[in-house]
């Protein structure tokens, strides 16, 4: 049984900020399989599936950021998924609550948000011809509160097509980069800027997979979440309200 739940009239406020990360470095999050780029920033591009592709998932990240509701304030990890169905008449179909992200010696957590284009988190369907972005935030474990520790994580991802399911894994490096070769916040469209789309769902249930130096976090009923500056490249988005689902 699903349980819709609104956070509040306003809904899920999502306000991108300026550049910027905890110290003065900048940093991007490099795939060790990159072979693609995604808002200039390094991506690892998968053939789905692999022996016969008829589309494929792309990963990417913009790094640490901050969630605040209220007075609490949670240091949180984004992931990007851009799923792509070319060719396939079957549709696939994505659940949110299936991606999880691993730290070495913290072991792996599902996504505390998801944010979209679709309005049926946490599974999303990708149908012939269609494009899905999802943002995903990791809540962080108390040993990491930024970037400087957190030298890698790995997503373990999948996608569900008729076939089979097709799954594997993507390991992120930080990696510092220098004033001169940053990456610069520019005004982009839909769907690039993170973000960007008008639905979110909130996980109740994702502390059953969570890292083991679990932060304590208080999420409320009701009332605006917002999300703080990225230290990596992102492109800012317009404010989102939409109401947030539980499961």
């Amino acid at each position: 049984m699903r349980i819709y739940h609104s956070l509040g009239a306003a809904g899920l406020a999502m306000i991108a900020g300026m550049l910027g990360c905890a110290g003065n470095s900048q940093y991007v999050y490099s795939p060790d399989t990159a072979n693609a780029t995604a808002q200039g920033l390094p991506a690892a591009r998968t053939p789905i599936p692999q022996e016969k592709p008829e589309g494929a998932i792309e990963v990417t990240s913009y790094g640490i950021t901050d969630l605040t509701q209220g007075n609490t304030k949670v240091p949180a990890l984004q992931v990007r998924a851009v799923v792509t169905n070319d060719g396939d008449d079957k549709p696939w179909t994505l659940d949110t609550t299936q991606q999880m992200v691993a730290i070495p010696g913290e072991g792996q957590s599902r996504a505390m948000f998801v944010n979209s284009d679709v309005n049926t988190l946490p599974i999303v369907t990708i149908a012939r011809h269609e494009r899905r972005v999802l943002d995903f935030y990791f809540p962080l474990p108390e040993t990491v509160r930024n970037e400087s520790q957190l030298p890698r994580f790995e997503l373990m991802w999948q996608v569900n097509t008729a076939d089979r399911v097709v799954s594997s894994r993507t390991t992120f490096e930080r990696q510092d980069t220098s004033p001169n070769i940053a990456y610069e916040a520019v005004p982009v469209g839909w769907p690039l800027w993170a973000g960007y789309g008008p639905y979110w769902w909130y996980d109740p249930f994702y502390p059953r997979a969570v890292f083991i130096h679990t932060r304590p976090v208080i999420i409320q009923g009701r009332g605006d979440v917002r999300v703080g500056r990225f230290g990596g490249r992102f492109h800012p988005g317009p404010s989102a309200h939409a109401a947030t689902r539980r499961r």
